[in-house]
C-alpha cells in the first residue's frame, strides 16, 4: 500500500513538474516583490547620528525662543504700565500747568493785600 502510494506521487510529480516549477518560481518572484515593495530603506548610522543631534539642537533652540518670548512679553507688560504711569503723570502736569497759569494770570490783577495771603496760603507762613 505504501509503495502504491509512493508510485502515484512520483507519477503526479513527473506529470505536473513544469507546472510545479512554474509555481514555485512564481512564490518566489511574488515573495521578492513583496519584500522590494514593503523594505523600509536603511539610512548610514553617520547621517542617523547627525540629524539626531541636529534635532537635539533644534529642540534647544525651541526651547530658548520660548523662553526669550515670556521674557518679551513681560517686558511688554512692564512697557505699558510704565506707559500708563508716564501718561498719568502728563496729565496731572498739564492740569498742574493750567492751575499755575490761571493762578499767575490772576496774581497780576491781586492787591497787596490779596498777594500776602495768596504768599500765606501757599507756603504756610
Amino acid at each position: 500500500m505504501k509503495n502504491v502510494n509512493y508510485n502515484f506521487m512520483l507519477e503526479l510529480l513527473n506529470k505536473y513538474k513544469k507546472q510545479i516549477i512554474y509555481i514555485v518560481i512564481g512564490l518566489i518572484l511574488l515573495y521578492g516583490v513583496i519584500w522590494l515593495a514593503t523594505r523600509e530603506p536603511q539610512m548610514p548610522t553617520d547621517l542617523k547620528a547627525s540629524i539626531d543631534s541636529l534635532t537635539a539642537a533644534n529642540k534647544k533652540l525651541i526651547e530658548s525662543q520660548q523662553h526669550m518670548n515670556n521674557a518679551i512679553s513681560n517686558y511688554e507688560l512692564k512697557l505699558n504700565i510704565l506707559d500708563s504711569q508716564i501718561a498719568n503723570i502728563e496729565n496731572k502736569t498739564v492740569t498742574i500747568n493750567r492751575y499755575y497759569n490761571n493762578i499767575g494770570q490772576q496774581v497780576d490783577r491781586y492787591t497787596p493785600s490779596q498777594i500776602d495771603s495768596f504768599f500765606k496760603k501757599r507756603y504756610n507762613y
